[in-house]
């Protein structure tokens, strides 16, 4: 992530004696399928391609430029939908034996899943590869996938293959995912084919490429390091949903990183990011609410409804706001118990280290200084318990 807004120095002009003279209020202390699937059993996802056509044969839109042309086909689909596997997958076969490769791909799908028999990673692979024959893109990722795993009798050399051969065959898809494979792979000489696949995806209107792309401009170390158009990308990433996206592109504004600042164009992205529930955004987009950002006062009990969502999500820097909050009475009812309950939290290590936080520490010390000493043996046994990830 690039860097976070300034969080701290909100309780500077608060002493620690401000708070020693309060009385501290009481508050109560809060698979692998084999075999067909079961009922309640939770589908693998489909394929990419095929649950867009399933998801056109189900609403009943108009089609064009695929190839449910065949009754074959028509009939694996519809089988599908209502959960008539073995149905589909004898539909699927005829489809795939009449040169349909979304056919072969669903009964490779089916039998890979054990979605109507006992499932069969070589049975699988061969249906698969008759899709990829005809240049499938989804067969070709998924063969890619398991040669990774050395599934089915394929072999690790042949995921490079099979998604070089789905990139070159135009599919937005199949660009982003070789793109993403050598950058994993981290070969500087592979860079530069990298950085070409993952534009074209992006550039051809893949959604899901666009946050990548723009990390690859930024911050991968073979990339160019263009903070102007990644900051653009991300900017885009996030219009299209993506939460993490939002929030860099909302703090590179913020910042003028990559271009000038743009506080209302920022402010404006990170709240995106929080509302799509991206519990580090809550925290950012509660910390502008209390200072106030882009012309607008700030709004104290705005900040403290975000910030808590934030903290009930674990994100420390919502912590730490809620926490300061709540000593403060700023925005909420002072409550200083809950305080250094909230405290405690954000300073629980994460990573197994507890980042340093000179703010965080010093509210920490002036709510000991408050709280009596059993008040405050009970909080952290309170606070210890929740923060465990156990």
């Amino acid at each position: 992530m690039r860097g976070l807004v300034t969080t701290l120095g909100l309780i500077l002009c608060q002493g620690g004696s401000a708070w020693a003279v309060q009385e501290a209020p009481t508050v109560p202390t809060a698979q692998e399928v084999q075999g067909p699937p079961a009922a309640d059993t939770a589908l693998p996802p489909l394929p990419e391609g095929l649950a867009e056509d399933f998801a056109r044969d189900a609403s009943g839109d108009a089609v064009e430029g695929r190839s449910l042309t065949n009754s074959a086909m028509a009939s694996a689909s519809a089988a599908y939908l209502v959960g008539d596997y073995q149905g589909a997958l004898i539909h699927a076969q005829r489809a795939a034996a009449g040169g349909e490769a979304r056919g072969a791909t669903l009964a490779g799908h089916i039998l890979l899943h054990g979605l109507s028999a006992e499932a069969s990673d070589e049975d699988a692979v061969r249906w698969f590869r008759r899709a990829a024959d005809l240049g499938e893109p989804d067969a070709l990722i998924i063969l890619s996938r398991l040669a990774e795993e050395e599934r089915g009798g394929l072999q690790v050399w042949q995921s490079r293959e099979y998604l070089a051969q789905a990139a070159e065959a135009g599919d937005a898809r199949g660009a982003h995912e070789y793109g993403l494979y050598l950058m994993e792979r981290g070969d500087p000489g592979a860079a530069e084919e990298a950085m070409n696949w993952l534009q074209l995806a992006a550039q051809s209107g893949r959604p899901e490429a666009y946050g990548d792309y723009a990390y690859a401009l930024a911050d991968w170390d073979h990339g160019p390091h263009d903070l102007s158009a990644a900051r653009t990308w991300y900017e885009r990433a996030g219009e299209a949903g993506d939460p993490s996206a939002a929030l860099i592109a909302g703090l590179m504004m913020m910042q003028g990183e990559g271009g000038e600042p743009d506080e209302p164009g920022g402010a404006r992205m990170i709240r995106m990011a929080a509302e799509y529930g991206l519990p580090a955004a809550m925290g950012q987009h509660a910390l502008l609410l209390f200072q106030g950002v882009a012309g607008q006062p700030p709004n104290p009990s705005g900040a403290v409804d975000w910030a808590r969502q934030g903290a009930d999500a674990n994100d420390p820097d919502s912590q730490f706001l809620l926490a300061y909050a709540l000593a403060s009475g700023d925005g909420a009812p002072q409550n200083l118990e809950r305080a250094y309950y909230w405290v405690l939290r954000a300073a629980a290590p994460r990573g197994g280290r507890t980042p340093e936080d000179f703010d965080r520490d010093r509210l920490e010390a002036s709510l000991e200084t408050a709280l009596p000493e059993a008040v405050q043996e009970r909080v952290r046994v309170e606070a210890a318990v929740q923060s465990s990830p156990f």
